[in-house]
């Protein structure tokens, strides 16, 4: 698990490389917020679209911007737009929400930054990010808390330009452990990959037994033929 300044130190790094490039490719992004409380998962919203002194700074001192620029130009790239609610619907009990964004990938490095600096400041909130990029066919899945990356699924081999492959829905204990109110956080990740362990198996036993079936017509037809 890296810890926040590895995170962070990281994103803007790659978002150093990528800016010198000529990438222009969208990267989507659709963000679940699980929060604790109303006024929390408000709070959290209006974060989304306001970037923190620490990163208008550093990217200031980087370029050698001044300050109100660098966030004039990063209000134009962090508008995070709530999609939907998740759970309790009405705004006065709901705690969870969904946000997406849009952007190009040479800035991923800056959001993921963002993302880092909102995830440290609210440590018990569980960030869930699934991203795609469907000109580059790939796409992920990312698990933040205390702003550190607890758990990452990516899929890169896509057969079909924009289709996931083999995305598996990581988010699942997570969502079960928010929703019940039961256990740690990250109690149920075990019993999940022993159940994705399971069912894989299950499948790859149906497969023998279903290739064996299959081939039970083709050994009759050759014993009739052995008798002739």
């Amino acid at each position: 698990m890296k810890t926040v300044e590895q995170t962070a130190a990281g994103y803007k790094e790659n978002t150093r490389v990528l800016e010198k490039t000529n990438m222009s490719n969208w990267i989507d992004y659709n963000l679940d917020v699980l929060a604790g409380s109303t006024a929390e998962i408000n709070q959290i919203a209006e974060r989304l679209n306001q970037p923190s002194p620490e990163l208008v700074n550093w990217i200031a001192e980087r370029d050698g911007q001044q300050a109100d620029e660098v966030t004039e130009g990063l209000k134009e790239l962090l508008k995070f737009k709530a999609v939907r609610n998740l759970g309790y619907v009405s705004n006065d009990v709901n705690k969870a929400r969904r946000f997406s964004l849009s952007f190009k990938d040479k800035h991923y490095g800056i959001v993921d930054s963002h993302l880092v600096d909102i995830s440290e400041a609210f440590p018990n909130v569980i960030f869930l990010l699934e991203y795609s990029d469907i000109q580059a066919s790939y796409s992920g899945k990312r698990v933040m808390r205390a702003g550190e990356v607890v758990q990452e699924v990516f899929d890169g081999d896509q057969k079909v330009q924009g289709l996931d492959w083999a995305l598996l829905d990581i988010f699942a204990p997570f969502r079960a452990e928010y929703y019940a109110e039961v256990g740690e956080f990250g109690s149920l990740w075990t019993p999940w990959m022993d159940a994705i362990m399971a069912a894989v198996n299950g499948l790859k036993e149906n497969q023998g037994s279903a290739l064996a079936i299959a081939e039970l017509p083709r050994q009759a037809q050759n014993k009739v033929a052995n008798l002739k």
